[in-house]
């Protein structure tokens, strides 16, 4: 976990490094847009201060896709972020969701010592559209690492006990019910838009039905002058 602390810290003051030399004035708070080519941004401190620029770039990245009825705590019940600050390998994980994120992580703790079952509504591993002949192969390399799956599965509800977190799992189309008991439960369902408290409406930007900010090919919003890039 230090070696990780150490390198992320290593990556920020480098990007603080590159704002500073390319004369880039940073502004901790958080930002909405309140008008046309207008952002209000509320400090860490509380205050509100007022920027115009001819052009808005919004890139705000994504957050993590609740899972509906099982609160993150990033102690226990952990989601990607929380996965990568756990200060003990677990004797037990499950991780709900077999897509290239919770891939990448359960991988990375089953490799480090942990127990680690996936468990996954489709019928097989690495998400939708991935092509199946790599879906396979990379199942069978798993595998052999040591992760188990549980494929055509869905989660209907985890609660904690005194020895952990206790997982209630069935068929995907119902029946076939089973308990899982581990000591950390990953929830890796996915990341969506994070577009909350960004002022789109003051300007009636279009989101999509997936809640992704449409854009032109320049990557425009439908409010001239704004763009999204992520």
């Amino acid at each position: 976990m230090k070696q990780k602390d150490d390198a992320v810290k290593s990556l920020t003051s480098g990007v603080a490094y590159l704002f500073k030399s390319n004369k880039v004035t940073g502004i901790r708070g958080h930002g909405s847009v309140s008008g046309a080519g207008q952002v209000v941004v509320t400090k860490e401190d509380g205050t509100n201060e007022i920027l115009k620029a001819k052009n808005i770039l919004i890139a705000v990245g994504s957050e993590v896709t609740p899972f509906p009825g099982i609160d993150i705590d990033e102690e226990t019940i952990v989601s990607s972020t929380g996965a990568l600050s756990l200060n003990q390998v677990p004797k037990k994980m499950v991780v709900i969701g077999a897509g290239v994120i919770g891939l990448e992580l359960g991988s990375v703790w089953s490799r480090l010592g942990a127990e680690v079952t996936c468990v996954e509504f489709l019928s097989h591993i690495g998400g939708i559209g991935i092509d199946m002949d790599v879906s396979n192969a990379f199942q069978k390399l798993l595998t052999k690492q040591g992760l188990k799956f549980k494929l055509d599965t869905k989660v209907i509800g985890a609660e904690k006990t005194d020895g952990g977190i206790r997982v209630k799992v069935e068929g995907a189309t119902g029946g076939n019910n089973e308990i899982l008991d581990c000591n950390t439960l990953l929830v890796c369902i996915g990341r969506r838009p994070y577009t909350k408290d960004l002022g789109l409406n003051s300007v009636d930007i279009k989101l999509n039905s997936r809640g992704r900010i449409d854009v032109d090919k320049n990557f425009q919003t439908s409010c001239k002058g704004i763009y999204a890039i992520g």
